[in-house]
């Protein structure tokens, strides 16, 4: 699959991002049978290290401020 380039002046950064990482992330979840986890309980662990992720992410710039 192509992808357009991102551009640092591009106005839809995040959905980009989301172009250019869905299928490697599609390939972890759907890669169970080497984790021994299902489709949901991978998707549900990315989520939920993202999420903690943000945060850590968000306080770290608060902090800054």
């Amino acid at each position: 699959m192509q992808l357009r380039a991102i551009e640092i002046s591009h106005a839809d950064r995040l959905s980009a991002c989301r172009e250019k990482l869905e299928e490697a992330v599609y390939q972890i979840i759907e890669g169970n049978k080497v984790l021994d986890f299902t489709p949901t309980e991978i998707a549900m662990a990315i989520a939920d290290i993202a999420d903690d992720f943000i945060l850590a992410a968000s306080r770290k710039r608060a902090a800054t401020h």
